[in-house]
């Protein structure tokens, strides 16, 4: 009889691991967050770097500490403490305004706040604040509420206690949409949620991203140290201060690169030959212009300057010039997923005309040598590069036009 009794006990544990799905778990932790209407939590999260390229290697670790702060309908206050003391407000929004910092460029960009914590916390609002969405946690589900965007066949390993906590171990697998898209990306995550309180307590994270000029794995690793569910919080936490020594801006201002710069190297040479899809999936090529002066506009859907020059371009350059040979191409580079997507919207906000290109895989961002954009290159009707502009600068532009065209 108890050889019996253990196998019914043993039987009765398992059925109590795997009474539930794992996708029924992962449902029932992002209707726990979807259901807030604050959140404050802290985590520390280990990140590892390892890029391979052109036959070397390197590795470097990340170390920090996040400090997150919700409350719906869009209020939200990401800080970021680095290992060696340094604290920055990565997002801010204080239901009216957003803020967004760069600590490298010391400047925070501002713009109006969107109407909920899903649009603030959009791929491209962390794009610019440096950070990537890849997999979930409890800033993606408290903004999403759902998890399948991000990751997809959940599994259920065991249970695992986590800081005397007894939880549910998940493994899951990485939904492409929630890496960087311009790359062959594969990835896994592993989740430790809560049996009770359905909450995230733990992740671990391998993402894989490669492509003919190398690959880049990235291994990341949070706790969460403290999470508090619908906390009372005062309006005075969402209201942004300015660092001393930081400059607001309504586009990031990227510094403008030396006259010795990769790209006006290429100054007096023959423009690189490219083939490229444009929005509307034709193949065209830099030769299809030749006899034309063309203005070959590099950019990327996130970038400022890009955006406030765009209008000017389409105006200024293609409007004024398109009945004097004079051609505008778009080139846009650098998107973080779905570049055809992105650079279609960048288009369509802007109402550019001018054709609009999608350097996917940015081959030309490598031809041309492009270390930040926009940059801009005159082609003469003859195929030479006859100027190259770095930085949004529609007057210089027009100017090395005219010198063709006379």
């Amino acid at each position: 009889m108890k050889p019996i009794f253990a196998t019914m006990l043993l039987l009765t544990a398992a059925a109590g691991l795997f009474a539930q799905t794992a996708s029924q778990i992962m449902d029932q932790t992002a209707r726990t967050y979807a259901n807030l209407q604050s959140l404050r939590f802290e985590a520390r999260i280990q990140t590892v770097y390892e890029v391979r390229a052109q036959g070397t290697e390197m590795r470097s670790t990340d170390q920090s500490t996040y400090t997150v702060t919700m409350a719906r309908p869009n209020r939200l206050r990401l800080v970021v403490r680095k290992q060696d003391g340094t604290t920055f407000t990565a997002l801010q929004s204080d239901g009216s305004t957003l803020y967004i910092e760069d600590r490298l460029l010391q400047q925070t960009l501002r713009k109006a706040a969107p109407k909920t914590l899903r649009e603030i916390c959009s791929e491209q609002n962390l794009a610019l604040a440096g950070l990537v969405q890849a997999g979930v946690g409890p800033l993606a589900l408290m903004a999403y509420g759902d998890w399948r965007p991000f990751v997809s066949k959940p599994k259920l390993v065991r249970r695992e206690r986590v800081g005397g906590r007894p939880t549910y171990k998940l493994t899951l697998r990485l939904q492409s949409s929630s890496v960087l898209g311009q790359m062959q990306a594969s990835g896994t995550q592993t989740l430790w949620i809560g049996t009770q309180d359905k909450l995230i307590w733990k992740w671990e994270a391998t993402l894989r991203l490669s492509s003919r000029q190398g690959s880049i794995v990235v291994h990341s690793r949070g706790i969460i140290l403290r999470q508090e569910r619908n906390p009372k919080i005062d309006a005075a936490v969402f209201t942004y201060q300015l660092p001393q020594g930081y400059k607001m801006v309504e586009w990031f201002e990227l510094p403008t690169l030396p006259a010795e710069s990769e790209e006006a190297s290429l100054k007096g040479k023959p423009a690189p030959e490219f083939t490229l899809k444009d929005l509307s999936g034709k193949e065209v090529r830099l030769s299809d212009y030749k006899g034309k002066v063309v203005v070959l506009n590099i950019f990327a859907h996130w970038c400022g300057p890009c955006h406030r020059e765009a209008p000017e371009l389409e105006k200024d350059v293609w409007q004024a010039y398109r009945n004097r040979e004079v051609v505008v191409l778009g080139v846009a580079i650098w998107a973080q997923s779905e570049p055809a997507k992105r650079a279609a919207e960048f288009a369509k906000q802007h109402k550019l005309t001018f054709p609009v290109l999608v350097d996917a895989d940015n081959t030309v961002a490598g031809l041309y040598k492009v270390q930040g954009v926009p940059t801009t290159y005159i082609i003469d009707k003859q195929g030479t590069i006859h100027e190259v502009v770095i930085g949004a600068d529609v007057a210089a532009i027009k100017r090395a036009v005219e010198a063709l065209l006379q």
